[in-house]
């Protein structure tokens, strides 16, 4: 799950970047646009409830660093 989290946070990102660029067209913002919509749905679905609950749960598991 966390590699796909990073997956798709590195597409929106590659998105971010081409909204950027000075010539595109209309057209072209728009298909971004509509990319980075889908991308931001996916995120929002993505990070729900049971994913908060397996980072907890992982963080909960992890050794004390106690030297």
């Amino acid at each position: 799950m966390i590699a796909e989290l990073g997956t798709e946070c590195l597409k929106v990102q590659a998105l971010i970047n081409q909204l950027q660029l000075p010539s595109l067209t209309a057209n072209q913002q728009a298909e971004i646009l509509a990319e980075l919509l889908a991308a931001a749905v996916h995120l929002h679905n993505h990070c729900d409830e049971d994913f908060q609950t397996l980072i907890t749960e992982e963080i909960e598991n992890l050794p004390d660093d106690e030297d």
